[in-house]
């Protein structure tokens, strides 16, 4: 039972956007240094997010009615990507990073922690449901 596309894809974009994300943090960072404890934690849950993302890819076993609603935690964790990776841009210079930058990158940090829990919880509900529906073949389907 093969994973159709429609998580795949969106899976294999925000692997990608992740990477992109980081090296730019990392650029970033050679410029801004007082920027590196707050982008170092911010680092910290992008880690977090792309073993999650490994995982889900993964999976074969996901209900079509999950998927759709992980259509939409995905495409708003892109959307968070893309909004840090404008914060930095706007932010060259550590009065910038301290007078806006912070802040912002907060409410990113926070909102790609409730995606990474969200996905989490999705990868566990998968789990059980892969569990129980091999179960229900063992006793039902000679």
């Amino acid at each position: 039972m093969d994973q159709p596309l429609t998580i795949a894809r969106p899976v294999e974009y925000l692997l990608s956007g992740i990477v992109s994300t980081s090296s730019i943090i990392t650029r970033f960072i050679r410029t801004v240094r007082v920027a590196h404890a707050d982008l170092a934690a911010v680092t910290r849950d992008l880690s977090d997010l792309r073993l999650v993302l490994e995982l889900l890819k993964e999976e074969t076993g996901i209900p079509p009615a999950l998927q759709g609603q992980m259509l939409l935690v995905l495409e708003s964790c892109g959307n968070v990507l893309i909004r840090v990776d404008s914060v930095l841009a706007q932010c060259s210079r550590p009065e910038a990073w301290a007078r806006v930058g912070r802040g912002e990158m907060e409410v990113c940090r926070e909102g790609l922690g409730s995606f990474r829990e969200a996905l989490g919880l999705a990868l566990d509900v998968v789990g059980v449901y892969v569990y129980f529906f091999s179960f229900y073949l063992f006793l039902f389907c000679p």
